[in-house]
C-alpha cells in the first residue's frame, strides 16, 4: 500500500470517530437539555400511571429506542413511583386502572405495595376506574381515593377459580393423554387425564383460593378500614352500579376523569416513561448488582423473545450463561434471580440450578419470585442464599411428571396408518401410535422417582432441612407465597426491592447506598429479535385460547419424552 493511501485511509478514520465524538456529545447535550427541562417543568406535576392488560414481569423496556414502544416493565413502574415518593416536584399520582385479568395477583401486589409507600410520603395517590373486577379494585384501593365515573360497573364479588379438563374431547377424537407424576398433589396433568378434580386436585386448589381470597380481603379491610366480615358482606353484596358503590363505600366519588384532571390544582400530567428517563442518573462509582431474569416456561438451549421484547421462555443456556457471566465479573457484587415462570423441563432447571450453586460460592445469590416460581420455577430458586416471594405468589411444587399422547384411535378416524421398525426393547417408547405397556410404564415412573428424590435433596441441602421435612411440603403441591413462608420454603415476603436490600446486606454494602442493577442476559434488539420468529406458528398462538395454547405447549414441551417440572395446570383466579 502506498505511503499516500495510508494516510488517506488513516486520516479518514480519525475523521468519522471525531465526527462520531462529536455526535454523541450533541446528542448527550440535547438529553441532558431535555432531560433538565422535564425535570423542572415536573414541579407540581401528578405521574400519571395508566395500567391496563398484563403487568410483564421482564427485563425493563428501552426508554430511548426509536423502534420500540415497549410497554413499561413492572419494575419500571415501582421505580417511578418510589422516586416520585422522594421527588418534591411530584405532587401525587392518578392511577387510571383498566382490565387487568391477564396479570397475576404476585405483580398485582407488588404494584399495590409501591402505591401504599409512596403514600407514606404524605401525598395522595388516585385511582380513577370505569369497569372493574376484583384484581382491579384490590390495586385501586390502596389509592388515598378511589374515583369512578357514574356509570361505573364494579364488578366486586369474591375470588373463583375454574379448571377445563379434556378427558371427554380427547376421548371423542381417540387421544389418550398418558402420564405418570410423582407427588400425592403432582396432578400429572388431570385436564388431560380426568374429567373432574380428583380428591387431591380439589384439595389443591380449594387451599389455594383460600389462600389467596384470605390476603385480598386482608388487603381491602385495611384499605377500608372495616373489618373482614364487613367486606365479605360487601363481596356478597356485588356487582355494583357506580351509585351503590357510591352508597357502600367501595368508591368516593363519582366524576369523569377529566373532570378530576381539572379539580386538581395544576394537575398537569406526566407519564411514567418520560419520568424515568428525567430523572435518569449517572451511576459512576456505584457498585453493582446482576439482575437476571427467569420468565416463562424453562427450556433447554436459548431462551425466545417476543418481538416486543418479551421473554416467551427462559433457556438453560442463555440464563446459565448470564449467572456465569455475573460469577466471574469482580465488578459484580451479588446477584438477584427475578423468577416468574411455572417451571418447564427438569434437566434444563437442573443446569440453571447448577450455575446458582456455584456463583452462591463466589457471592451473594439472592431470588426474587413473581406471580409464579413453581415446580422448576423453584428449581432453580432453591439453591439461593435467601428466597423472597409475595405473599401471593405460588410457589413450591417439588415435583415431576412426564408422560406422552397415544394418537392411534384418531390416527385411525383420519385413515392414517404407521409402520415401526426399531432395534431396542425401548427404542419406540414415545411413539404417540401406540399406549404404553406395563414395562414400559415402570420405567418412566423409576425415572420420575429418581429425579423426585435428586429434587428432594438438593431442596433440602438448599433450604437447610431433612430430606423428610422437604418432603412434607412437597408432593408436588403449589403454595402460596405466605403459606412457603410458614413451613420454609422461603425466607421472607416482598418484592424485588426487598430482595436487592437482602443482597446488598450479604454483599456488605450499606442500606443507603445506591446500586446499579445490571440486566443481564442483554436483551436482543428488536432487528435480531425479528429474524429469530417463527412467524406463522406466533400468530397462530396469539390468537388461540388460553386452554389451548396450554395444550399446544404441553404437547410441544411433554411429547417429545421431556420429563418435566412444572406446575402441570394453569391456575386462574378471577
Amino acid at each position: 500500500m502506498k505511503k499516500r493511501t495510508a494516510w488517506l485511509l488513516i486520516a479518514s478514520v480519525v475523521v468519522v470517530a471525531l465526527g462520531a465524538a462529536a455526535t454523541g456529545a450533541a446528542i448527550l447535550l440535547v438529553r441532558l437539555r431535555f432531560d433538565r427541562g422535564v425535570s423542572g417543568s415536573a414541579a407540581g406535576r401528578y405521574l400519571q400511571i395508566g395500567v391496563q392488560g398484563a403487568l410483564y414481569d421482564g427485563p425493563p423496556a428501552d426508554l430511548d429506542g426509536f423502534l420500540e414502544r415497549r410497554p413499561l416493565s413492572l419494575q419500571q413502574l415501582i421505580d417511578g413511583i418510589d422516586r416520585a415518593a422522594a421527588d418534591s416536584k411530584i405532587k401525587g399520582i392518578i392511577m387510571r386502572v383498566g382490565p387487568i385479568s391477564e396479570s397475576g395477583w404476585g405483580a398485582v401486589r407488588e404494584l399495590r405495595d409501591a402505591v401504599s409507600r409512596f403514600r407514606e410520603s404524605g401525598k395522595p395517590a388516585y385511582a380513577h376506574v370505569e369497569y372493574c373486577n376484583d384484581k382491579e379494585y384490590y390495586l385501586a384501593s390502596a389509592c388515598s381515593k378511589v374515583f369512578a365515573v357514574p356509570e361505573a360497573i364494579i364488578n366486586v364479588t369474591g375470588l373463583a377459580m375454574e379448571t377445563t379438563f379434556f378427558r371427554r374431547t380427547l376421548d371423542k377424537i381417540g387421544v389418550e393423554a398418558q402420564f405418570e407424576g410423582v407427588g400425592k398433589y403432582k396432578n400429572a396433568p388431570n385436564t388431560y387425564t380426568e374429567s373432574s378434580y380428583t380428591e387431591p386436585h380439589r384439595e389443591q386448589m380449594e387451599a389455594l383460593l383460600d389462600g389467596l381470597f384470605e390476603n385480598y380481603i386482608a388487603g381491602l379491610s385495611e384499605s377500608l378500614e372495616l373489618d373482614e366480615d364487613q367486606i365479605r358482606e360487601l363481596l356478597n353484596g356485588g356487582p355494583y352500579i357506580g351509585g351503590d358503590a357510591l352508597k357502600v363505600g367501595l368508591i368516593d366519588e363519582l366524576v369523569y376523569l377529566e373532570e378530576l384532571k381539572e379539580r386538581l390544582q395544576d394537575a398537569s400530567s406526566l407519564s411514567p416513561r418520560r419520568y424515568l428517563k428525567s430523572r435518569r442518573k449517572l451511576d459512576w462509582g456505584r457498585k453493582r448488582l446482576a439482575l437476571i431474569y427467569v420468565v416463562g416456561d424453562i427450556m433447554p438451549g436459548k431462551s425466545g423473545a417476543s418481538l416486543l421484547g418479551g421473554i416467551v421462555f427462559s433457556g438453560s443456556d442463555t440464563i446459565a450463561a448470564a449467572i456465569r457471566q455475573a460469577r466471574q465479573n469482580e465488578n459484580i457484587k451479588a446477584i438477584v434471580l427475578r423468577i416468574d415462570s411455572p417451571g418447564g423441563v427438569a434437566t434444563a432447571a437442573d443446569v440453571i440450578w447448577r450455575e446458582v450453586r456455584e456463583a452462591r460460592r463466589v457471592k451473594p445469590v439472592v431470588a426474587s419470585m413473581g406471580d409464579l416460581a413453581a415446580s422448576g420455577g423453584y428449581y432453580v430458586a432453591m439453591g439461593a442464599d435467601a428466597i423472597v416471594a409475595q405473599p401471593t405468589t405460588l410457589t413450591g411444587s417439588i415435583g415431576v411428571f412426564g408422560g406422552k399422547l397415544n394418537l392411534r384411535g384418531l390416527y385411525d378416524k383420519l385413515g392414517v396408518t404407521k409402520e415401526t421398525l426399531k432395534r431396542g426393547r425401548f427404542a419406540d417408547l414415545y411413539s404417540d401410535y401406540r399406549p404404553w405397556t406395563d414395562p414400559e410404564r415402570e420405567r418412566i415412573r423409576g425415572l420420575l422417582v429418581a429425579l423426585y428424590r435428586s429434587f428432594l435433596e438438593k431442596a433440602a441441602e438448599g433450604r437447610g432441612q431433612s430430606v423428610s421435612q422437604i418432603g412434607e411440603a412437597a408432593q408436588g403441591r403449589v403454595w402460596t407465597g405466605s403459606e412457603a413462608l410458614d413451613i420454609g420454603l422461603v425466607d421472607q415476603l416482598g418484592g424485588l426491592n426487598t430482595a436487592v436490600a437482602i443482597a446488598k446486606e450479604k454483599a456488605n454494602i450499606p442500606a443507603a447506598e445506591e446500586v446499579t442493577l445490571v440486566i443481564l442476559p442483554e436483551r436482543k434488539g428488536w432487528i435480531e429479535t425479528l429474524f429469530e420468529q417463527d412467524d406463522e406458528k406466533a400468530m397462530a398462538l396469539h390468537y388461540a385460547p388460553d386452554e389451548l395454547k396450554a395444550f399446544l405447549n404441553l404437547v410441544e414441551r411433554g411429547g417429545s419424552g421431556n420429563l418435566l417440572a412444572r406446575l402441570p395446570y394453569e391456575i386462574r383466579v378471577h
